[in-house]
């Protein structure tokens, strides 16, 4: 039953991270500067990869 508990928490985590990551490539497609996101709470990280996945799907 752990491991089940486990496996949701995981999912939802991903979940939420993947919804983080597209919020700030919405932000990125309308122009948002770094400074500007970063001032909304997210990370660094989360542009490098909002970035990445942008360039990727061009």
């Amino acid at each position: 039953m752990q491991n089940m508990c486990n496996l949701s928490e995981l999912v939802k985590e991903s979940a939420v991270k993947r919804e983080r990551i597209e919020a700030v490539e919405r932000m990125l497609k309308a122009d948002a500067t770094k400074e500007q996101i970063i001032s909304f709470s997210y990370a660094e990280e989360e542009i490098e990869r909002a970035e990445n996945a942008l360039y990727a799907n061009v």
